[in-house]
Parts: structure tokens; sequence; C-alpha cells
């Protein structure tokens, strides 16, 4: 970056290929998205671009320190280790060789499979305890351990003599663990003990975000700022800095209109009724409540009843309405049942909620934010964690990928029409860089925001896709195609209770109701439109991350 530039990030981004661009458009972590573009960096030939390489490489290994396999692979390649430095190259070597996948691993992937974390973790326990110099095992319970919520089972697997060489894999691993368990400072004093063995904005990222999560944002900002300075590719961090500077992290703004919240339900009662609770608790000020009991056969009716008096104190006699219905009709008739009464549809806004989520008191004021900042939405949803870890994030901003060059519709295809959403929230737990308000392809339904106008010329939500979730995503689809993008509203974390462990596996007529319903749903698209939208969408993500970069660039120039 040009220093004396008067627009060093401007200059910088506009001076990149549109195939990276497309790339670092999507964001700057997960490890298959990072390894991708340092791959197509490489590719390239062009020596401008090996920093932007290096980085990335190093960045997929910050966030899976004690990876072996990819150790392996990276080292394998002469051209990767023609460009780290060489403390990262150390630190590989040392994890390369010092992990070892075994040979016989069928019972542990089947424990995997079946997601019993107890056993799991009993199983890992004597693994290390048989091969205790095997980081293999460690990493497998650095891993579950976290996403069990059990950081104090993972101190204890990461409790050894260290083989030499991996001190900074090991002080990344107990920063992340300090970080899980909401000690800030220890977090941040531990990654300064990294050097630039994960990238020179690596330490500085951390710290900005445990001191921003201690309160400190001055402090955070300036070590943010510091860090983007030194990577101002790294375009996740650009726009987490853009909303903490302009304050679009904290906007409260009500909406400009009533708004129905929409919710239907089937035999999940004390999800309901804890749903209803955390509504409650919120800001309700022009809200009408509208829940439809989808056929259950628990106590979901008398739940309903229990909170009518309630909410009728609150919003007045007339805004709390219950529907029941004889039989259950899946999701997305159930909300178009909901869209087309009356009552709903005099509203400005229509929100709807899953039965099985927490909410933040200010999350329709979060809405509100969004929607000022981006009122030509077609949409506006939120991120969405586990009830039980909120470092699982289950929905961020997913995004369109479709092969330009893709063959012809063929009905005789498993995937008749093959296109995709992005999934960089899945590839590593939440760090703070899905913290972010943009434009999108797709919102999660768990909570969706929409004008009540535009839903209803959008259409019905597509029935023949019921019971599986897929008719969100297929509906998201059409307003991409209508020009009307999504806005992922990542300020606002509403809390899931989807099922986890052994609960969450599905049995084979689920599974395959799922893919037939994907199958169904690529039918419903044109090739050609989707190309369309996608490219739309591109030209979205560029005008907007523009506009941010030409913000940050003032205060980083100023």
């Amino acid at each position: 970056m040009d220093n004396a530039s008067t627009n060093p990030l401007t200059d910088f981004w506009l001076s990149l290929p549109e195939e990276l661009k497309a790339r670092l458009r999507l964001g700057f972590t997960g490890k298959m998205h990072l390894l991708d573009m340092a791959g197509w960096c490489l590719r390239s030939g062009n020596p401008a671009l090996v920093p932007i390489a290096t980085d990335a490489l190093q960045a997929a290994l910050g966030e899976n320190p004690l990876d072996g396999e990819m150790a392996v692979e990276l080292l394998s390649l002469d051209v990767v280790r023609s460009i780290l430095p060489q403390e990262t190259l150390a630190a590989l070597t040392a994890l390369a060789a010092n992990w070892h996948r075994p040979d016989n691993n069928g019972y542990f992937e089947k424990l995997c499979a079946g997601r019993d974390f107890f056993k799991m973790k009993q199983f890992v326990e004597q693994a290390v305890a048989r091969e205790p110099d095997n980081l293999f095992w460690r990493e497998q319970g650095v891993s579950m351990g976290l996403v069990d919520n059990d950081p104090d089972w993972v101190v204890s697997i990461m409790d050894f003599d260290a083989p030499l060489g991996i001190e900074p894999l090991m002080s990344n691993v107990m920063a992340r663990i300090r970080l899980f368990c909401g000690q800030w400072h220890d977090s941040a004093r531990l990654s300064q003990h990294m050097g630039q063995t994960f990238g020179p904005a690596f330490a500085a990222l951390r710290g900005g975000f445990c001191m921003l999560n201690e309160g400190d944002a001055a402090a955070a900002n300036l070590l943010l700022l510091k860090g983007l300075s030194k990577t101002p590719w790294n375009t996740s961090l650009l726009m987490r800095v853009h909303d903490l500077l302009t304050g679009v992290d904290k906007e409260q703004v009500p909406l400009p209109g009533s708004t129905a919240i929409l919710l239907y339900s089937w035999n999940k009662g004390l999800e309901l009724d804890a749903t209803l609770r955390s509504l409650m608790a919120s800001d309700l000020s022009g809200v009408s409540l509208f829940v439809l009991d989808n056929g259950s056969t628990d106590n979901t009716a008398e739940i309903l009843e229990s909170w009518q008096s309630r909410f009728e104190s609150v919003l007045g006699s007339d805004r709390f309405t219950t529907i029941s219905l004889p039989v259950n009709i899946g999701a997305p008739a159930a909300r178009n049942w909901l869209m087309h009464l009356e009552a709903v549809r005099h509203h400005d806004f229509i929100c709807y909620l899953d039965d099985d989520v927490e909410l933040p008191a200010d999350w329709l004021l979060k809405l509100g934010a969004a929607e000022r900042q981006y009122p030509e939405a077609g949409v506006w949803g939120c991120k969405v964690v586990d009830h039980a870890n909120a470092s699982l994030v289950q929905s961020a901003d997913s995004h369109l990928s479709v092969d330009k060059n893709a063959p012809p519709m063929d009905l005789t295809r498993t995937a008749p029409n093959p296109f995709k959403l992005t999934d960089l929230h899945i590839q590593s737990l939440d760090s703070g860089l899905f913290d972010i308000l943009r434009p999108c392809a797709s919102v999660t339904g768990c909570c969706h925001l929409f004008r009540t106008a535009i839903l209803l010329e959008s259409g019905d939500f597509a029935i023949h896709l019921s019971p599986s979730q897929y008719d969100d995503m297929e509906h998201d689809l059409r307003l991409c195609e209508a020009g009307l993008f999504p806005v992922y509203q990542g300020h606002l974390t509403v809390h899931h209770k989807k099922r986890t462990g052994a609960a969450s596996r599905v049995s084979m007529q689920e599974e395959g109701n799922a893919l037939g319903n994907k199958y169904k749903m690529q039918t419903m698209h044109e090739h050609e439109g989707l190309v369309a939208a996608m490219t739309s969408e591109q030209k979205l993500l560029e005008d907007d991350l523009l506009r941010k970069i030409k913000v940050v660039e003032s205060v980083l120039v100023g």
C-alpha cells in the first residue's frame, strides 16, 4: 500500500484483479476460503499478490493452530515454503512432525458422526494417554471441547510437555480458550507472544477484539486500524472497523411504522414459552403479535392462553392474536397463512421469528438500524448462534456462488442446476469478524424482517419445499433476481435453541426429504437468472465496500 497516496486503501483495492476481489468481497476468514484465495494468488504468477497469499495462509493457520493435515499439505508445496516467513515455517514443521493420523480410526469417526460428546471426549482422553506426543488427539480435543462448551476440559487436554517449536501454536490455543471464557485481558496478553507466526495483523486483530469486549473502544480502534494498515486486503477487518468508526455497530432505530411479528409452532411448548418470555422483555413499540399453533398436541395451547393477558397488558387487547389449526400444515404454509391475514397486511413491516430463539431486548431496534442504513433491501436478517455455545455461528451473511460455465439444467442429475451459498461462518469459531452490516444473498429465517408490500409482491413461500428450510433460501433467491437483495445485520445476535449432539441427527426419511427439496429448489430457477443475480450482488458488494473503504481511509490518512 502506497503510504504517500491520499487514497491508499482505494488505490490498493482498485489495483487488484477482479477474480481476487470477488473472493475478498466475501470476507477474509474461514480455512477453505483463505486457502482458496492463497492458491489463486500464487497461481496468478503476480508477485504483487504474494503478501496476500502469505497472509491468507498464515490466517488459516491462526484459525486452525493444530491442523496437522493442513501443515503437511502446505509444507509439501515448494511455492508455499518459498513465501512463508521463517517463524511460520518453523511452527508448521513442528506441527507436522508431531501430528499423525491413526491408521485405524473407524470407531472414533463413528462416535463423531453420532455427536455423542461424552463418549468422544472419553475416547480422546484414552487416546491422549496412549499417544501423549501425537498432536492429532490434542487437535480433536480442542475442537470438540470448544464445540461442546467445555473449556476446562480443553485446558486439561492441553496440559502436557509440548514439543519444541509449537510454542506459538500453544499460545494461540490458550488465547482462544481465554477468549472463549471471556478472559479478554489474558487472551490479549497471550496474543502478543505469537510474533508474526499467524500474519502481520493477527495479534493486533485478536487484541483489538479483546479490548472491544472489555469496553475499551479507543484502544480497540487503534489496534484494529494498525492491523488494517498492515493488511489492507483484509475485507472482514475493514468492514468491522468501518462499523466501529461510524457507530453503526451501536445504532438503534425504531422502525418507521407498525410491525407484525409472526410465529408458528408445532409441539415445542417449552421452547415457545421461552421465546415469548424473551419477546416480552424486548421493546415492542408499534408491534402486534400473531402466533399460529400448527396442530400441536402438547401443551402449546395452554401456554398461549397463559400469555394472552400478559401481552394484552403491554400491547393492547387487539394486538395479540392466536390461530389454532387442527393439523400441522408445514412451515411454508404456516408463513403464508400468517402473512395473508387481513390484520397482518395492514402493518408496514412483517417479522418472522422461530419459536425457539432468545432475543436481546433491542433486537427490533437493531433491525430498525439496518432498515435505516439499507432501506432498499428486500429482507433484513441477523447473526444466529447456537444457544448453548455462542461461538458456533449457525447463520451469517451468505452470498451466491454459481459456476458461470455450468452445463444446462439436466433433470437426470441429483443436482440439476447446481449453485450454493457461501458458508464462511461455519469454517471456524466466531472471532468477531461476522459482526458487520452489509448486503448479501440470503439471511436466516430464524429472525427476518420484510417490508410488507415487498413480501406480498414477491409471492408466497414455496409449500412444495415443506418441511425443510429451503423455502426461505428460495424466497431470498427470488428477491435477489428482482434486485431486492437481503441485508445482514451482524450487530444483532439471536440465540437459537437448535438441537445439538445426538438429538440433531435426522432420519433417513428426513435426509431424503431435504435432498429432494434441494433438487426441487434448483429446478425453480434458471441458470442465467442465478448468474445475473450473482453478478448483480458482486456489483452491490463492490459499491458497498468502496463506500466503506473511503470512510476508513479518511481516518487512516487523517
